[in-house]
């Protein structure tokens, strides 16, 4: 079987392009396929511009386009679009020549909001947008409260739950000692407002001026439009927070195992299930999160606490509490949440629920 993906891979690192990276070293493990890629990644970060037109986008988009007659050598696609209007229009060229020459294409999306773009959708843009999802074999989403995703685009029948994963790396095989002798706190996701990282921030200023003491690591990419601000905060932390940019690897695997609480505050508007939360409770971190889009789906509070959107105050209290009760908070999740991913979230489960539906195709 010959497979041809299609979709964003790193760099840069996000949940979509480590997804794809992390299939395609699994789907090659497999002696009876084999797997050929058109990468379609994006430098951009941004809350403000995702989604919108714009000639930078298309000019650096089309060179991609030179591989699509990949897709006549394949025989099925599966590809990982973005959620908007534009994110469905720059693989429309790739939709059309799978329905030209007779591939079968899967679309798998790693959000909540493609479903959301086409209700607001109105007239040619609408149907435009309609056509070429309804003529995929199949939909993937991340959980089961996604699946509206393709109400009214894709018969339920065809759409199918690959929940996401924690990295081998990351996946611990025997106990982990973490520490407890303060609150060592982690943000690991691309610092976005809608991420929640000012009101992370916010919160940790409030825990400084409570006199608690605290470390906290942040790592990810900073948007463009908060960078001045979060240097600002940034500046305001220094000597209680560290900030270590893009990791991966071994960096990454080690602000996971060093630290006992993670923190990621999202109401981001693209939010499907952030690999980011598996990946903490793979490493035995006590999870404190937002009970938004597909995250209850996977968190409850047999993981850690939720906390509300938009809320420095109940991310402090919540901290605070936590940190009353941290040697007693470790011990009751930790081993909790390793066993949870062991059991549900692996690189290889991922994989084979993928390949199990591209089989069914």
């Amino acid at each position: 079987m010959k497979i041809l993906i299609i979709g964003p891979f790193p760099q840069p690192i996000n949940g979509c392009s480590l997804a794809n990276e992390i299939l395609l070293k699994q789907l090659k493990l497999k002696k009876e396929i084999s797997v050929d890629i058109i990468n379609t990644n994006s430098k951009n970060i941004s809350s403000d511009n995702v989604g919108q037109f714009s000639f930078s986008k298309v000019f650096s988009f089309v060179k991609v386009y030179k591989k699509v007659t990949a897709i006549s050598k394949s025989d099925i696609v599966y590809t990982t679009p973005g959620q908007t209007f534009f994110g469905i229009v720059k693989y429309m060229p790739f939709y059309f020549y799978c329905l030209a020459a007779g591939r079968p294409y899967i679309i798998h999306v790693h959000g909540n909001h493609i479903g959301n773009e086409y209700k607001s959708l109105k007239g040619f843009k609408k149907r435009f947008f309609a056509f070429f999802i309804r003529k995929a074999s199949a939909g993937i989403v991340l959980s089961n409260s996604l699946k509206t995703n393709f109400d009214g685009l894709l018969d339920a029948k065809k759409v199918f739950i690959v929940e996401n994963f924690a990295q081998d790396d990351l996946v611990q095989k025997t106990g982990i000692a973490k520490p407890k002798d303060k609150l060592r706190l982690l943000y690991l996701s691309n610092l976005m407002e809608e991420k929640g990282i000012l009101d992370f921030l916010d919160s940790l200023i409030l825990l400084r001026n409570e006199g608690i003491i605290f470390e906290a690591d942040i790592a990810g990419k900073i948007e463009d439009e908060s960078e001045a601000i979060i240097n600002n905060k940034f500046q305001e932390l220094q000597g209680f927070i560290k900030y270590h940019g893009v990791v991966s690897g071994q960096s990454k695997t080690d602000l996971l195992q060093k630290s006992n609480v993670f923190v990621l505050p999202t109401y981001y508007r693209m939010e499907g299930q952030p690999i980011s939360l598996i990946e903490a409770m793979a490493a035995g971190n006590i999870i404190v999160t937002t009970k938004f889009s597909g995250i209850p789906d996977i968190i409850s509070t047999e993981n850690g606490c939720f906390i509300p959107s938009k809320s420095p105050e109940c991310i402090f209290n919540t901290l605070l509490e936590i940190n009353e009760r941290l040697a007693e908070w470790v011990d009751k999740y930790s081993k909790v949440n390793t066993e949870y991913v062991q059991s549900y979230f692996t690189e290889a489960q991922f994989a084979a629920k993928v390949f199990k539906v591209i089989k069914h195709i």
